[in-house]
């Protein structure tokens, strides 16, 4: 009786797995489909890390029973591997490159205006003082700033003097709206390599997002940056909290998480456009290129996977751990990235933990030109 009861739960483990297995295969489909044409499709591709989990899970328990049952999550990691990766980057170490090189570093950080109206509602500006100085004293050669905040009238939010002028920085700042101060909010690139040109993307007269783009001369080289802001989740970390609370009462549980679908929802299907108008833009440029910022998207999505199809990710090629850059009541986010093109090796990723400031991390990479031979 023992053994007829074992069988029965070994087969409904096999049965579990297979399940976890169609729900991975399933969810690398629905990357592929674009949300405006199925936008359940976004929601399935988002909870692919978790079927991932699981079949890892599974493959540990098939190891300890020793079954060779082993074989199905086992392939499921040997093929998937590249999703994987983008779960968790495994980079003991990346090559220097060689001093005669051409290297560039790039700083990307959604600022979130500097927390400006943060400390206004707290009756001071330690927070912002604290921001600005870490940001205009980094190293990198190239900030690409989000949700960018100056105020021409203010000792304090004055940025772009205090970033830019004061470190005799080149800088394009393409703003998307204003304020009852006459400050400007928006999309920044600094440079201490000249900008030879520049532009932007917009997404529609009524979109705050876009993205900038400028073309950098290093050292006789040029090589375009784009510093990118798609369409926020529109999630507040009281929406989730509200969520949170409401376990256990049906109501409301049901009335947040309709809430927080149908925000959710919005996003998918807005990015899905976004990402298609920037492949669009890079895919003409004569230079190579990185493409950074806040894509609000993480990678188990169409976004990020259009963008995968096209170029290679710093963190997935120089990072280690799971990068996660969302400084907020969910855990383990990776919604800001730097990918680049053909031409470039990034090494030397890193994620900024300690300045946590503002509702993102800020993320930094360098790069080196590798010319192409002919």
């Amino acid at each position: 009786m023992s053994g007829t009861f074992k069988e029965i739960r070994r087969k409904l483990w096999f049965i579990l797995n297979i399940g976890v297995v169609l729900w991975v295969l399933l969810g690398a489909y629905c990357m592929l489909v674009p949300p405006y044409e199925f936008w359940p499709a976004a929601f399935i591709a988002f909870s692919l890390p978790a079927a991932l989990v699981l079949n890892i899970l599974f493959l540990l328990y098939w190891l300890v029973k020793r079954s060779w049952y082993v074989v199905l999550p086992l392939s499921v990691l040997l093929l998937g591997w590249n999703y994987y990766a983008r779960l968790l980057a495994i980079n003991p170490g990346t090559e220097e490159p060689e001093q005669e090189k051409k290297t560039l570093q790039v700083l990307s950080f959604n600022t979130h205006a500097f927390s400006a109206y943060d400390d206004k509602e707290a009756g001071n500006s330690s927070a912002s003082k604290e921001m600005i100085e870490w940001v205009s004293t980094h190293p990198a050669d190239v900030y690409c700033l989000q949700e960018f905040y100056s105020r021409h009238n203010s000792d304090v939010y004055n940025t772009i003097s205090r970033i830019g002028i004061r470190y005799d920085k080149h800088h394009y700042f393409t703003t998307s709206q204003s304020d009852r101060y006459n400050a400007r909010f928006g999309i920044a690139i600094f440079s201490k390599y000249p900008i030879v040109d520049e532009g932007v993307i917009l997404f529609g007269d009524k979109s705050a997002n876009r993205v900038a783009w400028a073309d950098l001369d290093v050292k006789g080289d040029t090589i375009r940056v784009y510093a990118v802001h798609l369409q926020s989740m529109s999630i507040k970390a009281t929406d989730i909290e509200n969520t949170y609370s409401s376990i256990g009462n049906e109501d409301s549980f049901k009335r947040e998480g309709r809430n927080l679908a149908r925000r959710l929802r919005k996003g998918f299907i807005a990015r899905g456009h976004q990402v298609e108008l920037l492949i669009e833009h890079f895919q003409k440029s004569p230079y190579p290129f990185i493409v950074c910022g806040d894509f609000n998207d993480i990678p188990f999505s169409y976004t990020y996977n259009e963008l995968a199809k096209e170029l290679d990710n710093a963190m997935v090629e120089a990072g280690t751990g799971v990068g996660a850059t969302y400084n907020g009541p969910i855990p383990f986010l990776r919604i800001d990235n730097q990918f680049y093109s053909k031409g470039l090796r990034a090494y030397n990723f890193k994620t900024y933990y300690d300045m946590g400031l503002s509702d993102h991390f800020p993320i930094s990479a360098k790069y080196v030109l590798e010319k192409e031979e002919r």
